[in-house]
C-alpha cells in the first residue's frame, strides 16, 4: 500500500502544471486576467526554493517582454472616439453609452497618440525584476559582474531594457553591461514569420469564427451602448475587441481612471472576451492543431541563442546575465515550443484551449529566467527556471524540487524536432 501511495504521488507530481490549474477559479479571483496580455505584472514574487546542498548560484540567462505600455492598434483610441462621436451626434447612445462616452472624452487626451508607448509602471516593473534577481541571487554578483543585453528595435523595449540595467547599476557599485537593439537580433527575438500574414488557412479561420459566434453575444454587448449600430460599427468583433483591448490597458497607465470604465463588460462578458483573444492567440502563436506553427518553429533559433551563449558564457566566465528583452509574440510561441507548462498541448477542441494554454501567463514584463547552479563536489550543472518569478515546469525530469533541471538535459530539449 505504502509503494502505491508513493507511486501515485510520484505520477501527480509529473503531471503537467496546465493539468493542475482551474482557469475559471484564476480569472474569478482576479477578473483583469481578462485582458491576456494585458494583464499586470504580479509584483509579488516569492522567493525561490533554495538550491540542492552544495550548489550556489553563478548564471542567469534571461528573456523579458517590455512593462506596461499604452493599448496597441496605430490609432486605436481616435478611431473608437470617432465612433462614439458619430453615435451622439446622431444621438444613438442609450444612458450607459452616455456615460462611457463622457468618461472617455475626459480621458482621451491623456491617451491621444500614446499607443504603444511604455509607461511609468512599465519601467517601474523592471527595476523590480532586477531587484529580486539582485536580492534572491547575490552570489551572482559577488566580484565583479558583467551583463550583455540586447534587444528588439522598439522604443518600449529597449526603454524597459535600460530600465532593468539600470536598476542593476544602482545595486552593484562592479556591475558593468554592454547593450544594444535592433535588426542583428530580430532573427531570434522577433523574426520575420511574427509579421506573417499566412497566420491562419481557411479551415482554421472557420473553426475561430465558429467558436467566437459561438461563445460571444455581440449584438447584446453592443446594445448596451447604442440603440443602434447599423451604419455606427462596420465590425462588431473588432469593435467590441478594442473595446476591450482598451479596458484591459487601463490598469497601466500612471493616471487614476474613472471606477465606472472598469464595469464596461460584464465579468460573464469579459470572460468570453478574454476566451475568444486567448484562442486565436494560442491558433497563432502556439502549438496548434489548425496551423503550420510557423511563429512557435521560428523560435528555434531563440532556444540555440540561449544554449550557445550559456555555453560561451559559462566557458569564459566573463558574463554573469544574458539579457533579452522582446515582445509577448516572442514569448508565447517559445514557451509552446519549450512546453513550459504545459504550452505545448496540442489542443482540437476550442472549447479546451484555455485549461492547457492561457495568454495571461504572458502578462506585462512577462520574464523567463534559467538562473544557473555549480558545485565544487558535483560537475553536473543544475539551472532553476522561473517564469515571472514563480517556479514553472519544463517537459524533463526534474533534478531537484524548485523547478531544478540538469542543463545537459535542457540542451537536448529539441533534438529530436
Amino acid at each position: 500500500m505504502k509503494k502505491l501511495l508513493i507511486l501515485l504521488l510520484a505520477a501527480l507530481t509529473a503531471l503537467p502544471a496546465a493539468a493542475q490549474r482551474n482557469t475559471q477559479e484564476e480569472i474569478a479571483a482576479d477578473i483583469e486576467r481578462t485582458g491576456g496580455v494585458h494583464f499586470l505584472y504580479p509584483m509579488d514574487q516569492p522567493a525561490p526554493t533554495a538550491a540542492p546542498k552544495g550548489y550556489a548560484p553563478f548564471y542567469v540567462s534571461h528573456l523579458g517582454r517590455h512593462g506596461s505600455r499604452y493599448a496597441l492598434g496605430g490609432t486605436v483610441y481616435e478611431d473608437l472616439l470617432k465612433v462614439w462621436n458619430r453615435a451622439a451626434e446622431k444621438g444613438l447612445l442609450t444612458p450607459d453609452g452616455e456615460q462611457f462616452y463622457k468618461e472617455y472624452q475626459e480621458l482621451y487626451p491623456v491617451l491621444r497618440r500614446r499607443e504603444g508607448i511604455l509607461t511609468g509602471k512599465g519601467q517601474a516593473q523592471h527595476r523590480y525584476i532586477a531587484s529580486c534577481i539582485f536580492k534572491n541571487y547575490p552570489q551572482v554578483f559577488k566580484g565583479k559582474t558583467h551583463a550583455e543585453a540586447v534587444s528588439t528595435e522598439s522604443h518600449r523595449v529597449i526603454v524597459s531594457m535600460f530600465s532593468f540595467l539600470t536598476e542593476l547599476d544602482n545595486l552593484d557599485k562592479d556591475f558593468t553591461f554592454n547593450a544594444d537593439y535592433g535588426h542583428p537580433y530580430q532573427d531570434y527575438l522577433l523574426p520575420d514569420v511574427i509579421d506573417s500574414s499566412a497566420e491562419r488557412d481557411g479551415a482554421a479561420e472557420v473553426k475561430f469564427a465558429r467558436f467566437r459566434d459561438n461563445v460571444l453575444d455581440l449584438d447584446a454587448i453592443l446594445g448596451r451602448w447604442f440603440t443602434r449600430t447599423r451604419g455606427l460599427v462596420e465590425n462588431k468583433y473588432k469593435f467590441c475587441f478594442d473595446m476591450h483591448t482598451v479596458l484591459s490597458t487601463l490598469d497601466n497607465l500612471d493616471v487614476s481612471v474613472p471606477e465606472h470604465l472598469y464595469q464596461l463588460f460584464t465579468p460573464q462578458e469579459r470572460y468570453s472576451l478574454w476566451r475568444v483573444n486567448n484562442f486565436r492567440d494560442y491558433q497563432i502563436l502556439g502549438l496548434s492543431p489548425d496551423t503550420e506553427n510557423l511563429r512557435p518553429k521560428a523560435m528555434k533559433a531563440l532556444y540555440e541563442d540561449f544554449v550557445s551563449k550559456a555555453d560561451e558564457d559559462i566557458a569564459g566566465g566573463r558574463v554573469q546575465l544574458r539579457l533579452r528583452f522582446a515582445h509577448d509574440s516572442t514569448l508565447m510561441p517559445f514557451m509552446s515550443l519549450l512546453g513550459i507548462n504545459g504550452m505545448n498541448e496540442r489542443v482540437e477542441n476550442p472549447f479546451e484551449v484555455e485549461n492547457y494554454w492561457r495568454n495571461y501567463d504572458v502578462p506585462m514584463a512577462c520574464n523567463l529566467q534559467l538562473v544557473f547552479f555549480k558545485s565544487k563536489k558535483n560537475p553536473e550543472i543544475l539551472f532553476q527556471i522561473l517564469l515571472n518569478g514563480r517556479e514553472t515546469t519544463l517537459p524533463l525530469e526534474m533534478a531537484a524540487p524548485g523547478s531544478f533541471y540538469r542543463w545537459e538535459d535542457f540542451k537536448t530539449l529539441l533534438v529530436s524536432d
